[in-house]
């Protein structure tokens, strides 16, 4: 007969548990750097708005800033016919360039050594803006044959309301972007133009093109010395977008002030 004793039964051990392997963690792990990254761009995303909310607020944009140059106009010294154009428009020029030939008219007060074929030169470097006498046309005396306009005049003008205007002071950088302008040209706030009024005594009423010109002035802006052989290639009457950076010239004299 057996018997079988309580200390004779073996307990059963439990197995022990696996060891984890890095693939097994895998998931946690790519988990951990999604998380990461999504709080990365959060936060990037979050100084690129607050800093170009900030940078937006320090500019005042104006759509419509043309480009504008003084005319120079060549004519000649007497009335008669041109007979011959020897430049185009916008053809580049150099002071002294021969431009245009005119045959004067017969006048007996003019001097006997005098010739009878006047040459019209450029007085000075500049860019051919407008044919005013095709050949064979009659000018009179003073009269413009060509008409130029002087690089060193060249010049943004751009509608500016009062409320912006508060906001701008002379010496003002300026960035133009646009038509023609591979990189952005930078300008100085040179002046406002003053305000021209309708006529006082007039009773007629005002247009609504009047109105809007009551309630805008003009902008002048005027390209820094390293920018101006890029806007010399550029043709008058050609609009661009000038953004008016309001954090530079501070201390200056209010535009404002200036327009009259």
């Amino acid at each position: 007969m057996t018997t079988v004793l309580e200390h004779d039964i073996v307990e059963e051990t439990a197995p022990p548990a696996p060891k984890r392997t890095f693939r097994s963690r895998m998931p946690a792990v790519r988990t951990f750097l999604v998380t990461l990254v999504l709080l990365g761009g959060a936060a990037t995303g979050g100084w690129y708005v607050v800093t170009h909310r900030l940078a937006d607020k320090s500019f005042v944009s104006l759509d419509d800033a043309m480009l504008t140059a003084e005319a120079v106009p060549v004519g000649s010294t007497g009335a008669g016919v041109v007979t011959q154009l020897l430049v185009t428009e916008q053809s580049r020029v150099s002071a002294g360039q021969d431009l245009a030939r005119v045959r004067l008219a017969a006048d007996p007060a003019r001097d006997a050594g005098r010739p009878e074929t006047e040459t019209l030169r450029a007085p000075m470097p500049g860019t051919v803006s407008k044919i005013d006498i095709a050949p064979g046309g009659v000018v009179g005396a003073g009269e413009p044959v060509v008409t130029l306009y002087d690089h060193t005049k060249l010049a943004f003008q751009a509608k500016a309301t009062e409320k912006e205007l508060r906001d701008f002071r002379l010496g003002m950088t300026a960035r133009i972007t646009g038509p023609g302008l591979e990189h952005p040209v930078t300008a100085t706030l040179d002046h406002v133009k003053p305000r021209v009024g309708p006529d006082p005594l007039s009773d007629a009423p005002l247009t609504e093109e009047q109105k809007i010109e009551l309630e805008q002035l003009t902008v002048v802006f005027v390209p820094r010395t390293t920018d101006v052989d890029t806007v010399s290639a550029l043709v008058p009457g050609l609009r661009f977008i000038a953004e008016v950076d309001t954090d530079t010239a501070a201390g200056r004299t209010p535009a404002v002030n200036s327009a009259g």
